[in-house]
């Protein structure tokens, strides 16, 4: 019976596949299984993924195209491991990762286990390290923690698969994948936080984490609709866990989204920026008239919340760049 179970849906990762397995078979940790999902590739993915088979550690299984959340959700209920790993195909790990993390569940048997990373950007092929715990870390070092014990901090990391997770614990909660094919990990990511009893912290580099073009930008319309509905659906996650009246959770859960909400305005093509910028006023004036408006006030990521309330998009911008001119010539001349 294996130890850890990897889970890596791929489509269409022909350029990157083989980097991403060979990463998992080189392991200096051998009692594991590797879980692919082909999600209806149609280039070369599958035929790459068949070479390992002849490692009886691998499984591959072939679904129509649905996205990697309903890959994820299908695979664990494959798994036969104890401790659960998600590796997208464009990244790769290192080669102490998985005894690193069977090492430190075998110690603290947590439910969630966070580790550091490395940012490799493709263009430029540098790679830099990503402390991705330190939220968390900082305070707690490698010891547990939980929401109830670090409610202020809960959910300042982002929805990054930097992260195991214990099997037992995922499939007690029900805690699954949205299928949806965007942003499909926060609702998995914010109600694992909020059941989970206990979390810990692994100071290492693990995971190398791959920026590339396909990574940073998004145009679909519906798109847009599933930020939006992302939002509601995540909140009603908190709504119905025992934290909901806890007011620091939720400062920390609306600090998160609107970081989540700020990301995506800033990477969305100029094409439905206004569109966006209206279905951000909606969240906005929601939170504002639902919750406490001193908990988002600090969480404007250079412009305050308020002036996506109050101002049409036109305004916005116009104001948006007129602070940017200012900043820029501050800091030049």
């Amino acid at each position: 019976m294996p130890e850890i179970s990897i889970i890596t849906p791929f489509y269409n990762s022909e350029k990157y596949l083989e980097q991403c397995i060979s990463s998992v078979l080189e392991q200096n940790f051998e009692n594991f299984e590797l879980i692919l999902i082909n999600d209806g590739s149609t280039d070369n993915s599958f035929k790459i993924a068949q070479k390992y088979l002849s490692d009886n550690r691998v499984q591959i299984f072939s679904k129509e195209n649905e996205g990697q959340g309903v890959a994820r959700n299908f695979a664990i209920k494959k798994a036969k491991g104890k401790i659960i790993l998600y590796l997208d195909s464009d990244d790769w790990l290192e080669k102490n990762a998985l005894s690193e993390i069977y090492k430190k569940f075998s110690q603290d048997n947590p439910d969630i286990l966070f580790f550091n990373a490395y940012k490799f950007f493709e263009e430029t092929r540098q790679k830099n390290e990503y402390r991705y715990i330190d939220s968390y870390f900082l305070k707690y070092k490698e010891n547990i923690f939980s929401a109830k014990t670090a409610p202020d901090i809960l959910f300042n990391t982002g929805g990054l698969p930097f992260r195991a997770y214990k099997k037992d614990f995922l499939i007690k909660n029900d805690i699954k994948y949205s299928e949806t094919r965007f942003i499909e990990d926060s609702e998995f990511y914010i109600k694992a936080l909020l059941y989970a009893e206990k979390i810990c912290c692994l100071n290492q580099y693990l995971v190398n984490y791959r920026i590339h073009e396909n990574s940073t930008t998004f145009t679909q319309n519906k798109r847009i609709k599933t930020i939006k509905d992302t939002f509601f659906t995540c909140e009603n996650i908190l709504k119905n866990s025992k934290y909901y009246k806890n007011k620091k959770i939720i400062n920390s859960f609306l600090n998160n989204r609107l970081r989540q909400l700020f990301y995506y305005f800033a990477i969305c093509d100029k094409k439905n920026k206004k569109k966006y910028f209206y279905m951000f006023k909606i969240i906005a004036k929601y939170i504002k008239n639902t919750y406490s408006f001193d908990f988002v006030q600090k969480n404007t990521q250079f412009f305050k919340l308020n002036d996506i309330i109050k101002q049409n998009y036109e305004l916005y911008e116009l104001k948006k760049r007129f602070l940017l001119t200012k900043i820029f010539l501050k800091h030049y001349f």
